[in-house]
């Protein structure tokens, strides 16, 4: 078992990262339902990981996934969850009560040829951390207002200071509301998220 970390957050909340060095099939428990749903090794390996993080942050117990009709993720208790994955890496918040987001990306210098796309012109950021961070920050405010549908340009995010953790903020415009994002950067990933 490749678990990273579990981390326990204000208000009840859990955030859990996974690293993903195992094949799919070292979780049998999974891996069929994996198998059936996907015929990438890649995608596999992401659902049986995402299970086993989600079985460890839950005492020994895979809850439930459900979908909200907008396709957000939700525990069959009611709970609130957030998912992503990237290279090597999954990631999951849960909250008994609050709405999260989060968002794992590995680092790369890719984040520099497609910063046009998900910056707006008001928005003055430069270097690959800062980058991605913008872009995770982003995700995790999408996946926090699912229901909103919002595109990059309804989000804005304030200036910020780059260290290895912390917190900044990004505006909703839609909404007109500020959310805290923190974050965590490692050499191997950038995460994001908020509660």
């Amino acid at each position: 078992m490749s678990l990273f970390f579990v981390r326990n957050l204000p208000g009840g909340a859990k955030l859990g990262v996974w690293h993903m060095d195992e094949s799919a099939s070292s979780f049998p428990q999974y891996f069929e339902e994996a198998t059936t749903r996907y015929k990438n090794e890649a995608r596999r390996k992401e659902y049986v990981c995402v299970r086993a993080l989600l079985c460890e942050m839950n005492n020994g117990v895979l809850p439930t996934i459900e979908h909200e009709p907008s396709g957000k993720p939700i525990l069959e208790d009611g709970r609130k969850i957030s998912i992503s994955h990237t290279k090597n890496y999954c990631s999951v918040i849960l909250s008994d009560q609050n709405a999260v987001g989060v968002d794992i990306e590995y680092v790369s210098d890719r984040v520099n040829r497609i910063a046009h796309r998900f910056l707006r012109d008001d928005e003055k950021f430069s270097g690959t951390i800062a980058l991605l961070l913008c872009w995770c920050a982003k995700e995790t405010v999408y996946k926090l207002f699912s229901e909103d549908e919002l595109l990059f340009e309804d989000m804005f995010v304030e200036p910020f200071e780059v260290k290895d953790s912390g917190n900044f903020f990004v505006r909703n415009l839609k909404r007109n509301v500020r959310v805290e994002v923190f974050y965590q950067v490692t050499e191997e990933y950038a995460l994001t998220y908020s509660i």
